[in-house]
Protein backbone atom coordinates (compact mmCIF):
# COMPACT_ATOMS: atom_id res chain seq x y z
CA UNK A 1 0.00 0.00 0.00
CA UNK A 2 2.81 2.38 0.91
CA UNK A 3 4.61 1.57 -2.35
CA UNK A 4 1.44 2.28 -4.33
CA UNK A 5 1.02 5.63 -2.59
CA UNK A 6 4.66 6.45 -3.31
CA UNK A 7 4.14 5.96 -7.04
CA UNK A 8 0.74 7.62 -6.98
CA UNK A 9 1.89 10.76 -5.09
CA UNK A 10 3.37 12.58 -8.13
CA UNK A 11 0.26 11.81 -10.18
CA UNK A 12 -2.06 13.05 -7.41
CA UNK A 13 0.07 16.16 -6.95
CA UNK A 14 0.01 17.00 -10.66
CA UNK A 15 -3.64 16.14 -11.39
CA UNK A 16 -5.40 17.19 -8.20
CA UNK A 17 -3.26 19.08 -5.68
CA UNK A 18 -1.36 21.41 -8.01
CA UNK A 19 -3.20 21.04 -11.27
CA UNK A 20 -1.86 24.19 -12.93
CA UNK A 21 1.90 24.40 -13.35
CA UNK A 22 4.25 26.80 -15.11
CA UNK A 23 7.85 25.66 -15.40
CA UNK A 24 10.73 27.97 -16.27
CA UNK A 25 14.39 27.44 -16.93
CA UNK A 26 17.34 29.75 -17.62
CA UNK A 27 18.88 28.03 -20.63
CA UNK A 28 21.67 30.50 -21.30
CA UNK A 29 23.28 33.29 -19.28
CA UNK A 30 26.67 34.44 -20.53
CA UNK A 31 28.71 37.02 -22.42
CA UNK A 32 28.49 37.14 -26.19
CA UNK A 33 32.12 36.07 -26.22
CA UNK A 34 33.91 38.66 -28.35
CA UNK A 35 36.38 40.76 -26.37
CA UNK A 36 39.35 43.06 -27.04
CA UNK A 37 41.80 40.22 -26.37
CA UNK A 38 40.59 38.57 -29.60
CA UNK A 39 41.08 41.67 -31.71
CA UNK A 40 43.97 40.77 -34.00
CA UNK A 41 44.58 39.99 -37.63
CA UNK A 42 44.62 36.21 -37.17
CA UNK A 43 48.23 35.85 -38.28
CA UNK A 44 50.55 37.06 -35.55
CA UNK A 45 48.16 38.30 -32.87
CA UNK A 46 48.98 41.96 -33.45
CA UNK A 47 46.12 44.32 -32.53
CA UNK A 48 44.21 45.82 -35.40
CA UNK A 49 44.56 49.50 -36.29
CA UNK A 50 40.89 49.89 -37.24
CA UNK A 51 39.44 52.21 -34.56
CA UNK A 52 35.79 51.62 -35.56
CA UNK A 53 36.21 47.86 -35.19
CA UNK A 54 37.87 48.35 -31.80
CA UNK A 55 34.94 50.51 -30.64
CA UNK A 56 32.52 47.79 -31.75
CA UNK A 57 34.45 45.08 -29.90
CA UNK A 58 34.67 47.23 -26.75
CA UNK A 59 30.89 47.57 -26.89
CA UNK A 60 30.31 43.83 -27.38
CA UNK A 61 32.74 42.96 -24.57
CA UNK A 62 30.17 44.20 -22.00
CA UNK A 63 27.20 42.51 -23.70
CA UNK A 64 25.55 39.31 -22.49
CA UNK A 65 22.51 37.22 -23.34
CA UNK A 66 19.92 35.48 -21.19
CA UNK A 67 17.55 32.87 -22.65
CA UNK A 68 14.56 31.91 -20.49
CA UNK A 69 12.15 29.11 -21.41
CA UNK A 70 8.61 29.21 -20.01
CA UNK A 71 6.18 26.31 -20.52
CA UNK A 72 2.88 24.99 -19.21
CA UNK A 73 3.94 21.67 -17.68
CA UNK A 74 0.55 20.95 -16.09
CA UNK A 75 -2.60 19.38 -17.40
CA UNK A 76 -4.78 22.50 -17.59
CA UNK A 77 -4.65 25.77 -19.49
CA UNK A 78 -3.25 28.78 -17.61
CA UNK A 79 -5.54 31.84 -17.70
CA UNK A 80 -4.75 35.46 -16.71
CA UNK A 81 -6.93 35.13 -13.59
CA UNK A 82 -4.70 32.29 -12.35
CA UNK A 83 -1.84 34.70 -11.60
CA UNK A 84 -1.60 36.19 -8.11
CA UNK A 85 1.70 37.84 -9.01
CA UNK A 86 2.96 38.30 -12.61
CA UNK A 87 6.10 36.56 -13.84
CA UNK A 88 9.04 38.98 -13.47
CA UNK A 89 12.75 38.66 -14.28
CA UNK A 90 15.47 41.06 -13.10
CA UNK A 91 19.14 40.99 -14.07
CA UNK A 92 21.02 42.70 -11.24
CA UNK A 93 23.08 45.63 -12.51
CA UNK A 94 22.78 44.64 -16.17
CA UNK A 95 20.72 46.93 -18.43
CA UNK A 96 18.27 45.60 -21.02
CA UNK A 97 19.13 46.57 -24.60
CA UNK A 98 16.73 44.41 -26.56
CA UNK A 99 14.44 41.40 -26.24
CA UNK A 100 12.55 39.01 -28.47
CA UNK A 101 10.09 36.14 -28.11
CA UNK A 102 11.38 32.91 -29.68
CA UNK A 103 10.04 29.44 -30.44
CA UNK A 104 6.49 30.16 -29.35
CA UNK A 105 4.09 27.28 -29.91
CA UNK A 106 1.85 29.50 -32.08
CA UNK A 107 1.81 32.93 -33.67
CA UNK A 108 -1.06 33.86 -31.37
CA UNK A 109 1.01 33.00 -28.28
CA UNK A 110 4.01 34.90 -29.64
CA UNK A 111 1.91 38.01 -30.26
CA UNK A 112 0.30 37.80 -26.83
CA UNK A 113 3.63 37.53 -25.02
CA UNK A 114 5.09 40.42 -27.02
CA UNK A 115 2.11 42.63 -26.15
CA UNK A 116 2.29 41.71 -22.46
CA UNK A 117 6.01 42.37 -22.04
CA UNK A 118 6.79 45.30 -19.75
CA UNK A 119 10.30 46.59 -19.04
CA UNK A 120 11.07 47.74 -15.51
CA UNK A 121 13.25 50.79 -15.01
CA UNK A 122 14.01 49.99 -11.35
CA UNK A 123 12.67 48.04 -8.39
CA UNK A 124 12.05 51.38 -6.67
CA UNK A 125 9.51 52.32 -9.35
CA UNK A 126 7.75 49.04 -10.20
CA UNK A 127 4.82 50.80 -11.89
CA UNK A 128 7.09 52.63 -14.32
CA UNK A 129 6.93 50.11 -17.20
CA UNK A 130 7.66 50.42 -20.90
CA UNK A 131 6.61 48.18 -23.77
CA UNK A 132 8.75 46.27 -26.27
CA UNK A 133 8.02 48.97 -28.84
CA UNK A 134 9.53 51.61 -26.54
CA UNK A 135 12.65 49.51 -26.01
CA UNK A 136 13.11 48.94 -29.75
CA UNK A 137 12.78 52.70 -30.42
CA UNK A 138 15.44 53.40 -27.78
CA UNK A 139 17.70 50.69 -29.22
CA UNK A 140 18.06 52.57 -32.51
CA UNK A 141 18.89 55.78 -30.64
CA UNK A 142 21.45 54.03 -28.46
CA UNK A 143 23.17 52.38 -31.41
CA UNK A 144 23.42 55.71 -33.22
CA UNK A 145 24.87 57.27 -30.07
CA UNK A 146 27.51 54.54 -29.80
CA UNK A 147 28.41 54.62 -33.50
CA UNK A 148 28.21 58.40 -33.91
CA UNK A 149 29.18 59.77 -30.47
CA UNK A 150 28.12 63.37 -29.77
CA UNK A 151 30.24 65.94 -27.99
CA UNK A 152 28.17 65.51 -24.79
CA UNK A 153 27.18 61.86 -24.69
CA UNK A 154 27.07 61.79 -20.89
CA UNK A 155 24.26 64.31 -20.79
CA UNK A 156 22.31 62.37 -23.41
CA UNK A 157 22.77 59.07 -21.60
CA UNK A 158 21.34 60.41 -18.33
CA UNK A 159 18.04 61.15 -20.09
CA UNK A 160 17.67 57.56 -21.24
CA UNK A 161 15.77 55.05 -19.10
CA UNK A 162 17.74 52.05 -17.77
CA UNK A 163 15.70 48.85 -17.80
CA UNK A 164 16.92 46.28 -15.25
CA UNK A 165 14.14 43.76 -15.69
CA UNK A 166 11.12 42.49 -17.61
CA UNK A 167 7.63 41.61 -16.48
CA UNK A 168 4.97 39.53 -18.20
CA UNK A 169 1.49 40.80 -17.50
CA UNK A 170 -0.93 37.90 -16.79
CA UNK A 171 -1.31 35.87 -19.98
CA UNK A 172 -2.94 32.74 -21.39
CA UNK A 173 -0.68 29.69 -21.80
CA UNK A 174 -2.46 26.59 -23.17
CA UNK A 175 -1.57 23.14 -21.90
CA UNK A 176 1.85 21.85 -23.05
CA UNK A 177 2.69 25.06 -24.93
CA UNK A 178 5.91 26.99 -24.35
CA UNK A 179 7.97 29.96 -25.52
CA UNK A 180 11.45 31.39 -25.04
CA UNK A 181 12.35 34.92 -24.01
CA UNK A 182 15.73 36.11 -25.34
CA UNK A 183 17.13 39.24 -23.63
CA UNK A 184 20.25 41.15 -24.76
CA UNK A 185 21.91 42.99 -21.84
CA UNK A 186 24.83 45.30 -21.22
CA UNK A 187 26.89 45.58 -18.04
CA UNK A 188 27.48 49.24 -17.03
CA UNK A 189 31.07 50.41 -16.66
CA UNK A 190 34.28 49.61 -18.48
CA UNK A 191 35.82 46.82 -16.43
CA UNK A 192 35.23 43.97 -14.04
CA UNK A 193 33.24 40.79 -14.35
CA UNK A 194 29.84 40.55 -16.03
CA UNK A 195 26.99 40.27 -13.52
CA UNK A 196 25.32 36.84 -13.93
CA UNK A 197 22.38 37.49 -11.58
CA UNK A 198 18.94 36.40 -12.87
CA UNK A 199 16.12 36.71 -10.35
CA UNK A 200 12.73 35.22 -11.28
CA UNK A 201 9.57 35.81 -9.29
CA UNK A 202 5.83 35.27 -9.67
CA UNK A 203 3.00 33.27 -8.17
CA UNK A 204 0.02 31.24 -9.34
CA UNK A 205 -3.03 31.26 -7.11
CA UNK A 206 -5.20 28.39 -5.95
CA UNK A 207 -4.05 24.93 -7.03
CA UNK A 208 -1.13 26.23 -9.09
CA UNK A 209 2.65 26.31 -8.85
CA UNK A 210 5.46 28.20 -10.60
CA UNK A 211 8.77 26.34 -10.42
CA UNK A 212 12.25 25.99 -11.88
CA UNK A 213 12.56 22.72 -13.79
CA UNK A 214 15.63 20.48 -14.02
CA UNK A 215 18.09 20.79 -16.86
CA UNK A 216 17.15 18.94 -20.00
CA UNK A 217 19.77 16.27 -20.54
CA UNK A 218 18.96 15.96 -24.20
CA UNK A 219 21.03 19.12 -24.72
CA UNK A 220 24.65 19.55 -23.71
CA UNK A 221 25.73 22.86 -22.23
CA UNK A 222 28.47 23.30 -24.81
CA UNK A 223 26.16 22.85 -27.79
CA UNK A 224 23.43 25.06 -26.32
CA UNK A 225 25.66 27.96 -25.23
CA UNK A 226 27.86 27.78 -28.31
CA UNK A 227 24.97 27.72 -30.76
CA UNK A 228 22.99 30.47 -29.05
CA UNK A 229 26.11 32.59 -28.63
CA UNK A 230 27.00 32.42 -32.33
CA UNK A 231 23.43 33.08 -33.52
CA UNK A 232 22.68 35.96 -31.17
CA UNK A 233 26.11 37.54 -31.61
CA UNK A 234 25.54 37.45 -35.37
CA UNK A 235 22.10 39.08 -34.91
CA UNK A 236 23.58 41.87 -32.78
CA UNK A 237 26.47 42.42 -35.19
CA UNK A 238 24.09 42.69 -38.13
CA UNK A 239 21.91 45.12 -36.15
CA UNK A 240 24.95 47.29 -35.37
CA UNK A 241 26.26 47.09 -38.92
CA UNK A 242 22.95 48.22 -40.37
CA UNK A 243 22.24 50.84 -37.70
CA UNK A 244 20.49 53.94 -39.04
CA UNK A 245 22.96 56.32 -40.65
CA UNK A 246 23.41 59.85 -39.38
CA UNK A 247 21.19 61.12 -42.19
CA UNK A 248 17.57 60.28 -41.39
CA UNK A 249 15.27 60.70 -44.42
CA UNK A 250 12.36 61.58 -42.10
CA UNK A 251 14.23 64.68 -40.87
CA UNK A 252 14.49 67.86 -42.95
CA UNK A 253 18.11 68.85 -42.44
CA UNK A 254 19.31 72.42 -42.83
CA UNK A 255 22.77 73.85 -42.31
CA UNK A 256 23.89 76.86 -40.33
CA UNK A 257 24.13 78.02 -36.74
CA UNK A 258 21.28 78.59 -34.29
CA UNK A 259 21.28 79.82 -30.69
CA UNK A 260 18.42 79.29 -28.25
CA UNK A 261 18.22 81.36 -25.06
CA UNK A 262 15.63 81.70 -22.33
CA UNK A 263 13.75 79.41 -19.93
CA UNK A 264 15.99 77.38 -17.64
CA UNK A 265 13.00 75.08 -16.99
CA UNK A 266 12.58 73.68 -20.49
CA UNK A 267 16.13 74.21 -21.78
CA UNK A 268 17.50 70.74 -20.74
CA UNK A 269 14.72 69.04 -22.73
CA UNK A 270 15.31 71.29 -25.74
CA UNK A 271 19.06 70.68 -25.56
CA UNK A 272 18.46 66.93 -25.71
CA UNK A 273 16.36 67.39 -28.86
CA UNK A 274 18.90 69.80 -30.38
CA UNK A 275 21.76 67.34 -29.77
CA UNK A 276 19.79 64.62 -31.54
CA UNK A 277 19.04 66.93 -34.48
CA UNK A 278 22.70 67.93 -34.92
CA UNK A 279 23.75 64.27 -34.82
CA UNK A 280 21.36 63.54 -37.67
CA UNK A 281 22.19 66.79 -39.49
CA UNK A 282 25.96 67.38 -39.06
CA UNK A 283 25.77 70.63 -41.05
CA UNK A 284 23.74 72.25 -38.25
CA UNK A 285 25.09 73.78 -35.04
CA UNK A 286 22.62 74.52 -32.22
CA UNK A 287 23.76 76.03 -28.91
CA UNK A 288 21.60 76.63 -25.83
CA UNK A 289 21.85 79.10 -22.97
CA UNK A 290 19.42 79.17 -19.99
CA UNK A 291 19.18 82.91 -19.34
CA UNK A 292 15.55 83.13 -18.16
CA UNK A 293 12.33 83.59 -20.12
CA UNK A 294 12.16 87.38 -19.89
CA UNK A 295 15.80 87.97 -20.77
CA UNK A 296 15.61 85.51 -23.67
CA UNK A 297 12.56 87.22 -25.18
CA UNK A 298 14.23 90.63 -24.80
CA UNK A 299 17.36 89.37 -26.58
CA UNK A 300 15.31 88.25 -29.60
CA UNK A 301 13.27 91.47 -29.65
CA UNK A 302 16.47 93.54 -29.62
CA UNK A 303 17.74 92.14 -32.93
CA UNK A 304 17.13 94.43 -35.92
CA UNK A 305 16.37 92.15 -38.89
CA UNK A 306 17.09 94.96 -41.37
CA UNK A 307 20.63 95.53 -40.02
CA UNK A 308 21.36 91.98 -38.89
CA UNK A 309 19.37 89.42 -40.93
CA UNK A 310 21.76 86.62 -39.95
CA UNK A 311 21.24 87.42 -36.26
CA UNK A 312 17.46 87.46 -36.67
CA UNK A 313 17.53 84.04 -38.32
CA UNK A 314 20.04 82.57 -35.89
CA UNK A 315 18.41 83.33 -32.53
CA UNK A 316 15.32 81.96 -30.75
CA UNK A 317 14.01 82.37 -27.19
CA UNK A 318 12.28 79.84 -24.95
CA UNK A 319 9.57 81.37 -22.76
CA UNK A 320 7.40 79.94 -19.99
CA UNK A 321 4.14 81.29 -21.35
CA UNK A 322 3.61 84.30 -23.60
CA UNK A 323 5.45 87.45 -22.62
CA UNK A 324 3.32 90.57 -22.16
CA UNK A 325 4.27 93.34 -24.54
CA UNK A 326 6.32 91.08 -26.81
CA UNK A 327 4.92 91.13 -30.34
CA UNK A 328 6.99 88.41 -32.01
CA UNK A 329 6.17 85.20 -33.91
CA UNK A 330 5.72 82.40 -31.38
CA UNK A 331 5.47 78.62 -31.72
CA UNK A 332 3.79 76.41 -29.10
CA UNK A 333 6.05 73.60 -27.91
CA UNK A 334 4.67 71.85 -24.82
CA UNK A 335 2.52 72.13 -21.70
CA UNK A 336 4.55 72.77 -18.54
CA UNK A 337 2.98 72.01 -15.15
CA UNK A 338 4.28 73.54 -11.90
CA UNK A 339 3.94 72.59 -8.25
CA UNK A 340 4.05 74.53 -5.01
CA UNK A 341 6.31 72.37 -2.82
CA UNK A 342 7.24 72.32 0.87
CA UNK A 343 9.86 70.55 2.96
CA UNK A 344 8.48 67.29 4.37
CA UNK A 345 8.83 68.66 7.91
CA UNK A 346 5.94 71.10 7.29
CA UNK A 347 3.33 68.37 7.58
CA UNK A 348 0.82 69.79 5.09
CA UNK A 349 -0.25 68.53 1.65
CA UNK A 350 -2.83 71.16 0.67
CA UNK A 351 -3.31 74.92 0.99
CA UNK A 352 -5.96 77.31 -0.17
CA UNK A 353 -4.82 80.00 -2.57
CA UNK A 354 -5.83 82.56 0.09
CA UNK A 355 -3.51 80.91 2.64
CA UNK A 356 -0.70 80.78 0.07
CA UNK A 357 -1.07 84.48 -0.69
CA UNK A 358 -1.01 85.30 3.02
CA UNK A 359 2.17 83.23 3.45
CA UNK A 360 3.94 85.22 0.74
CA UNK A 361 2.55 88.51 2.13
CA UNK A 362 3.92 87.77 5.61
CA UNK A 363 0.53 87.32 7.35
CA UNK A 364 1.68 83.82 8.37
CA UNK A 365 5.30 83.48 9.51
CA UNK A 366 5.17 80.08 11.23
CA UNK A 367 3.61 76.86 9.97
CA UNK A 368 1.93 76.28 13.34
CA UNK A 369 -0.38 79.21 12.51
CA UNK A 370 -2.02 76.95 9.92
CA UNK A 371 -4.06 74.00 11.10
CA UNK A 372 -1.97 70.84 10.99
CA UNK A 373 1.30 72.67 10.38
CA UNK A 374 4.50 72.03 12.36
CA UNK A 375 6.06 74.59 14.71
CA UNK A 376 8.63 75.82 12.19
CA UNK A 377 9.42 79.25 10.70
CA UNK A 378 8.12 79.70 7.14
CA UNK A 379 11.08 80.08 4.77
CA UNK A 380 10.32 81.08 1.18
CA UNK A 381 12.66 80.03 -1.65
CA UNK A 382 11.89 82.02 -4.82
CA UNK A 383 13.25 82.85 -8.27
CA UNK A 384 14.87 86.05 -9.54
CA UNK A 385 13.19 88.82 -11.51
CA UNK A 386 14.17 87.41 -14.92
CA UNK A 387 12.39 84.12 -14.27
CA UNK A 388 9.37 83.24 -16.36
CA UNK A 389 8.35 80.75 -13.66
CA UNK A 390 8.20 83.56 -11.09
CA UNK A 391 6.20 85.77 -13.46
CA UNK A 392 3.71 82.92 -14.00
CA UNK A 393 3.42 82.29 -10.25
CA UNK A 394 2.78 85.95 -9.53
CA UNK A 395 0.26 86.35 -12.35
CA UNK A 396 -1.67 83.06 -12.06
CA UNK A 397 -1.44 82.20 -8.35
CA UNK A 398 -0.44 85.13 -6.12
CA UNK A 399 -2.16 87.81 -8.21
CA UNK A 400 0.57 90.07 -6.81
CA UNK A 401 4.34 90.44 -6.77
CA UNK A 402 6.57 88.53 -4.37
CA UNK A 403 8.14 90.42 -1.45
CA UNK A 404 11.74 91.59 -1.46
CA UNK A 405 14.88 89.54 -0.85
CA UNK A 406 15.62 89.19 2.89
CA UNK A 407 17.92 86.16 3.10
CA UNK A 408 20.98 84.67 1.46
CA UNK A 409 21.07 81.35 3.32
CA UNK A 410 17.27 80.74 3.17
CA UNK A 411 17.24 80.16 6.93
CA UNK A 412 17.43 83.61 8.57
CA UNK A 413 16.83 87.25 7.63
CA UNK A 414 20.55 87.86 7.22
CA UNK A 415 20.01 90.53 4.53
CA UNK A 416 17.02 92.43 5.91
CA UNK A 417 16.11 91.70 9.56
CA UNK A 418 13.08 94.01 9.32
CA UNK A 419 11.48 92.13 6.41
CA UNK A 420 8.08 90.50 7.07
CA UNK A 421 9.18 87.07 5.75
CA UNK A 422 12.31 84.99 5.33
CA UNK A 423 12.78 84.92 1.55
CA UNK A 424 15.79 83.92 -0.55
CA UNK A 425 16.23 83.47 -4.31
CA UNK A 426 17.89 80.88 -6.48
CA UNK A 427 18.70 81.13 -10.20
CA UNK A 428 17.26 77.81 -11.46
CA UNK A 429 14.28 75.64 -10.62
CA UNK A 430 16.59 72.72 -9.85
CA UNK A 431 18.39 74.91 -7.28
CA UNK A 432 15.06 75.91 -5.75
CA UNK A 433 14.06 72.25 -5.36
CA UNK A 434 17.44 71.34 -3.85
CA UNK A 435 17.17 74.18 -1.31
CA UNK A 436 13.60 73.33 -0.27
CA UNK A 437 14.56 69.67 0.19
CA UNK A 438 17.37 70.64 2.60
CA UNK A 439 15.79 73.48 4.65
CA UNK A 440 13.11 72.67 7.26
CA UNK A 441 10.00 74.79 6.90
CA UNK A 442 10.87 75.82 3.33
CA UNK A 443 8.27 76.51 0.64
CA UNK A 444 8.66 77.40 -3.05
CA UNK A 445 7.63 76.43 -6.56
CA UNK A 446 9.11 74.63 -9.55
CA UNK A 447 8.09 72.72 -12.65
CA UNK A 448 6.86 69.15 -12.19
CA UNK A 449 9.86 67.65 -14.04
CA UNK A 450 12.34 69.35 -11.67
CA UNK A 451 10.37 68.14 -8.65
CA UNK A 452 9.75 64.53 -9.74
CA UNK A 453 12.98 62.82 -8.64
CA UNK A 454 13.25 64.66 -5.32
CA UNK A 455 9.64 63.78 -4.44
CA UNK A 456 10.58 60.10 -4.59
CA UNK A 457 13.08 60.61 -1.75
CA UNK A 458 10.37 61.97 0.56
CA UNK A 459 12.36 65.14 1.26
CA UNK A 460 9.57 67.39 0.00
CA UNK A 461 5.87 67.29 -0.82
CA UNK A 462 3.82 68.84 -3.62
CA UNK A 463 0.91 70.95 -2.37
CA UNK A 464 -2.54 70.86 -3.95
CA UNK A 465 -4.17 74.28 -4.30
CA UNK A 466 -7.74 74.42 -3.01
CA UNK A 467 -7.68 70.62 -3.21
CA UNK A 468 -7.06 70.70 -6.98
CA UNK A 469 -4.28 69.23 -9.12
CA UNK A 470 -3.53 69.53 -12.82
CA UNK A 471 -5.87 67.57 -15.11
CA UNK A 472 -4.85 67.57 -18.79
CA UNK A 473 -8.26 66.30 -19.90
CA UNK A 474 -10.20 69.03 -18.09
CA UNK A 475 -7.67 71.82 -18.77
CA UNK A 476 -8.56 75.15 -17.22
CA UNK A 477 -11.96 73.79 -16.25
CA UNK A 478 -10.27 71.75 -13.50
CA UNK A 479 -9.45 75.01 -11.73
CA UNK A 480 -5.73 74.33 -11.17
CA UNK A 481 -4.00 77.61 -12.07
CA UNK A 482 -0.28 76.80 -12.02
CA UNK A 483 0.57 75.61 -15.55
CA UNK A 484 1.52 77.21 -18.83
CA UNK A 485 2.61 76.57 -22.41
CA UNK A 486 6.25 76.73 -23.46
CA UNK A 487 6.77 79.03 -26.46
CA UNK A 488 9.65 79.57 -28.87
CA UNK A 489 10.01 83.16 -30.06
CA UNK A 490 11.70 84.20 -33.30
CA UNK A 491 12.41 87.74 -34.51
CA UNK A 492 10.63 87.18 -37.82
CA UNK A 493 8.69 84.32 -39.35
CA UNK A 494 11.20 81.50 -40.02
CA UNK A 495 12.17 81.34 -43.67
CA UNK A 496 11.36 78.10 -45.55
CA UNK A 497 14.45 75.90 -45.74
CA UNK A 498 16.22 77.77 -42.93
CA UNK A 499 17.64 76.04 -39.84
CA UNK A 500 15.08 77.88 -37.72
CA UNK A 501 12.20 76.49 -39.74
CA UNK A 502 13.64 72.95 -40.00
CA UNK A 503 14.47 72.65 -36.31
CA UNK A 504 11.11 74.04 -35.21
CA UNK A 505 9.34 71.49 -37.39
CA UNK A 506 11.51 68.67 -36.02
CA UNK A 507 10.96 69.77 -32.40
CA UNK A 508 7.19 70.05 -32.71
CA UNK A 509 6.27 67.14 -35.00
CA UNK A 510 8.98 64.47 -35.25
CA UNK A 511 8.29 61.31 -33.24
CA UNK A 512 11.80 61.15 -31.78
CA UNK A 513 11.64 64.75 -30.55
CA UNK A 514 8.15 64.25 -29.13
CA UNK A 515 9.33 61.15 -27.21
CA UNK A 516 12.23 63.11 -25.72
CA UNK A 517 9.92 65.94 -24.65
CA UNK A 518 7.51 63.45 -23.03
CA UNK A 519 10.36 61.59 -21.30
CA UNK A 520 11.48 64.91 -19.82
CA UNK A 521 8.05 65.28 -18.17
CA UNK A 522 6.20 67.59 -20.57
CA UNK A 523 3.12 67.26 -22.80
CA UNK A 524 3.90 68.07 -26.48
CA UNK A 525 1.58 70.58 -28.13
CA UNK A 526 1.42 68.45 -31.30
CA UNK A 527 -0.22 65.04 -31.01
CA UNK A 528 1.15 61.83 -32.54
CA UNK A 529 -1.33 62.30 -35.39
CA UNK A 530 0.11 65.75 -36.11
CA UNK A 531 -2.94 67.68 -34.87
CA UNK A 532 -2.53 70.49 -32.32
CA UNK A 533 -3.29 69.80 -28.66
CA UNK A 534 -6.34 71.89 -27.76
CA UNK A 535 -5.04 72.44 -24.23
CA UNK A 536 -2.15 74.51 -25.64
CA UNK A 537 -4.59 77.06 -27.09
CA UNK A 538 -5.91 77.85 -23.60
CA UNK A 539 -2.72 79.60 -22.46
Amino acid sequence: MAIALLFAAPVIDRLFVRRKRISYRVLYNSKIGLGPEQLHDGADGAPTDAPRLRELVDLLDRMSIVVLRVRNSGNYDIEPDDFEKPLSVTFGERVVWNARVSEAASDELRGQVRRNLRFLRSEAAPTDRDTLRTVRERLGQRLVRWWYPAADTAAADTAEPLWHGVRLEPFTLPRKQKFKLVVVLRQPGDGGEIDKEVKISGRLGGAGVLHDEKRQRTFTLRRLTGGLGVVLAAVLLVTLWFAPPAADPSVACAGGALRVEGSSVFMPALKSVADEYTRICPGATITTQPTGSIEGARAVAAVDPAKDPAGAGGLMALSDGKQDGVDLPAQQVAVVVYHVVVHSSVGLDTLTTAQLRDIYAGVYTDWSQLRGGAALPIRIVGRGGESGTRELFERRVLLAGESGLSSDDCRTKDRDPAAPVIRCERSRNADVVREIASVEGAIGYADAASVAETRKTGALSAISLDGRVFDAAAGVEAGYPFWTVEYLYTRTEPKPGSLQEAFLRYLRTHDTARVRVKDAGYLPCATAEGTPLELCNLR
